[in-house]
């Protein structure tokens, strides 16, 4: 018996259960709206201002954010301690709203180019977790979903000045 790196499919399937894996898991995982203040390369730490407490439904939300977080409000500018390599399982993933994770090397320089991507003049969905390592930030990033269709998140990346066909020949085949 040959075994084969998995296939982009699969990966990218696994990334859509990892809400419902992390539920059975017994992990209680939270949701907002907010808008992309920036990313602390050295500290591993997105800094998000919340724009709305509960994700609104619709186009890109994926259903996939969890509850609103009770100690989060609007307005509130918050940290939050992201994982930009490993596992699909283990890392920070951040999402299309048509559901393709815009990373899928595990490597800090894909998780750096696929932040580029990430909005900040209009709102995103967050999903966390409360941190167990409270000394970066109190709550951990799980997944970004950007509500952005494809061509626009292409025309994103081109504006930081990454050619999104770097992007995608990175991506193949873990």
């Amino acid at each position: 018996m040959t075994l084969r790196a998995p296939s982009f499919a699969f990966l990218f399937a696994l990334t859509l259960l990892l809400p419902a894996v992390g539920y059975a898991a017994g992990e209680e995982r939270y949701g907002f709206e907010g808008q992309f203040l920036g990313y602390d390369e050295a500290r591993n730490v997105f800094k998000i201002k919340v724009t709305k407490p509960k994700v609104s439904g619709g186009f890109g939300t994926g259903g996939v954010a969890g509850k609103p977080a009770k100690d989060l409000e609007k307005g509130q500018e918050v940290e939050f301690e992201v994982v930009p390599e490993g596992s699909v399982l283990r890392r920070t993933v951040i999402k299309a709203s048509s559901g393709g994770g815009l990373d899928t090397t595990g490597t800090k320089d894909g998780f750096k180019k696929a932040v580029a991507s990430i909005p900040t003049d209009q709102d995103v969905v967050f999903s966390f977790e409360k941190n167990k390592n409270t000394t970066v930030a109190p709550y951990l990033m799980k997944m970004v979903q950007i509500r952005l269709t494809p061509e626009e998140v292409n025309e994103r990346l081109r504006a930081a000045g990454i050619d999104p066909e770097e992007i995608e020949e990175e991506g193949g085949e873990e």
